[in-house]
């Protein structure tokens, strides 16, 4: 049993470690991702794919904190729109917004703002973009995230310069200083010039778009070739393409393959009359574009086929899983099933041990009772013996005694017999319902185990049979110690596997070879019965 019980520990052991190996994997992919997705947010790198956020967010959900939770919402919407999944987005960056507002997280809902615009762009809903970024501005502004606060009111001010509203552009660039002033960061400085560049460029007054263009590229030489291009623009705007030439013949090599490039030269030579020359950087630049349209074609086919191959490979993954834990569950029921098995075997072998030890128990206890009854009758008779013949009172006393001896011994001799396996077992067969009656069920190793229990109750039976009757043969002996047991007639049959009007000739052809002149009318059991009782005085 202990062995058992230490099989059950070990088991439940094995299966807590591994759920405390599962909850570390889990906990250390979520946070792998979440270290994922604040790079990616910073640097606007690609994000994870939707399948992984699911899962990390799945995870973030149940241990982490409202703030952690409205950012693993924020990632995973980011992955449904890079895989152009854009109703899974919005919806999830809905509920990422009502979840960060409700719980005061203004920081990260002014984030999410700035991504539900994003979406809105795709879709060209200037009034939801604009709504977005001023919705982002208030949030930031709250959550006293001055940087990100002047950054949404600059891509506000844009928005507005699109569709001609430039009086509320500039009001809101003038917000866009005051913050800049106050926190002095280079990087929003530039953002400010370029936005004020393209602002005024939108306005027709190339003059000013020309002066901020410049102070861009002094700002952030990161970004020199975009703000060079506007300034190009402008300078053909303002009827200088030879300023715009020596501008662009700075920035770039003459036989370079970029299509902004090409297309510049275009406009270039067309502002100087050129046609010719402008014509062949036109058909340079339309070549590069369709080549691009072709490339991204290819682009969007193999990333249809890397997603194709990454859902066949977590359908396989999930698959895998699902077939380990299905194999790991039935592991575990057939160890409980042989487990039960055992313990049922267990039980029931020390049941039987049990009752085979009481039962042995019960002969013993029965068999000194009756070695102690026939000291006591042996001693009565002793004692009667030696008694003077004018006792009469005194001989009668013994002689009472020495048959109420004699009835318990023979009533402890029955019940040694009725307690007995043999008893028992014979009595079983002869319970069943037998289908072929001419097989007998009394085997050799059954007739050996009848008459040793025979002769260790009734000891002196066999040499009272012989004595009386020594023609019997081995048959009719073994039928004789069968018929001390009390069947009846068809019981008998059934354990000799003949007819019972066999049993009864076989029954008369004994009592002929028995019975004397008196037992003549007396049956066969009583005659038996008599043997067993005389040995009592043997």
């Amino acid at each position: 049993m202990q062995i058992l019980f230490y099989l059950i520990g070990f088991m439940l052991l094995t299966t807590g470690c591994n759920n405390d190996k599962s909850k570390s994997s889990d906990y250390k992919f979520a946070y792998w991702c979440m270290e994922q997705g604040r790079a990616t947010h910073y640097t606007h790198a690609d994000t994870l794919s939707s399948e992984q956020w699911k899962q990390a967010k799945a995870w973030i959900d149940r241990h982490e904190s409202v703030r952690e939770r409205a950012q693993a919402a924020l990632f995973l919407g980011r992955a449904y729109a890079k895989e152009e999944k854009y109703d899974l987005a919005m919806q999830t960056y809905a509920d990422a917004l009502r979840l960060a507002q409700t719980h005061e997280q203004y920081n990260i809902a002014g984030y999410i703002c700035t991504y539900m615009a994003d979406l809105y762009r795709i879709n060209h809903l200037s009034d939801k973009i604009r709504e977005k970024y001023a919705e982002a501005a208030s949030l930031f502004s709250q959550a006293g995230n001055s940087l990100s606060q002047a950054y949404a009111l600059n891509h506000l001010a844009t928005e507005y310069a699109f569709i001609d509203s430039f009086s509320i552009a500039k009001l809101l660039m003038k917000k866009v200083d005051s913050i800049a002033r106050a926190i002095k960061v280079q990087r929003l400085d530039y953002n400010i010039a370029n936005t004020r560049a393209n602002i005024h460029y939108l306005e027709q007054r190339y003059d000013s778009a020309v002066y901020y263009f410049k102070r861009g590229i002094t700002l952030d030489t990161r970004h020199r070739t975009y703000d060079s291009i506007g300034l190009a623009e402008s300078y053909i705007a303002l009827g200088d393409p030879v300023s715009a030439k020596a501008l662009v013949d700075r920035l770039y090599p003459r036989d370079s393959n970029d299509y902004t490039l090409n297309d510049m030269y275009g406009e270039i030579y067309k502002s100087l009359g050129n046609y010719k020359e402008a014509l062949h950087y036109k058909e340079i630049s339309f070549t590069i574009y369709d080549s691009i349209i072709i490339t991204q074609s290819k682009a969007d086919v193999l990333e249809v086929e890397q997603k194709y191959n990454n859902l066949k490979m977590q359908e396989e993954n999930q698959r895998l899983e699902n077939a380990r834990q299905r194999y790991l569950l039935y592991m575990i029921i057939l160890f409980c099933c042989f487990l039960i098995g055992g313990l049922i075997f267990y039980f029931y072998r020390k049941d039987a041990k049990q009752k085979i030890h009481w039962q042995k128990e019960r002969m013993d206890r029965l068999n000194q009772e009756r070695i102690l009854i026939i000291a006591q009758l042996e001693k009565t008779k002793h004692t009667l013996t030696i008694l003077k013949n004018n006792n009469q009172e005194e001989r009668m006393h013994f002689q009472n005694k020495i048959t109420f001896l004699t009835e318990q011994y023979q009533r402890l001799q029955q019940l040694q017999l009725t307690s007995s396996s043999i008893y028992k077992k014979l009595t079983s067969l002869c319970s069943k319902k037998q289908p072929n009656k001419s097989k007998a069920l009394l085997n050799e190793k059954l007739w050996k185990a009848l008459s040793t229990e025979i002769n260790i109750i009734y000891p002196h039976f066999h040499n009272l049979l012989f004595k009386q009757c020594p023609h019997l043969t081995d048959e009719e002996w073994q039928y004789c110690y069968l018929h001390i047991l009390g069947f009846d007639s068809n019981d008998e049959a059934v354990l000799l596997g003949i007819l019972p009007t066999s049993v009864s000739v076989k029954r008369n052809r004994i009592k002929q070879k028995l019975a004397t002149e008196m037992q003549k009318e007396s049956r066969l059991i009583d005659i038996l019965t008599s043997y067993c009782q005389s040995q009592i005085s043997y």
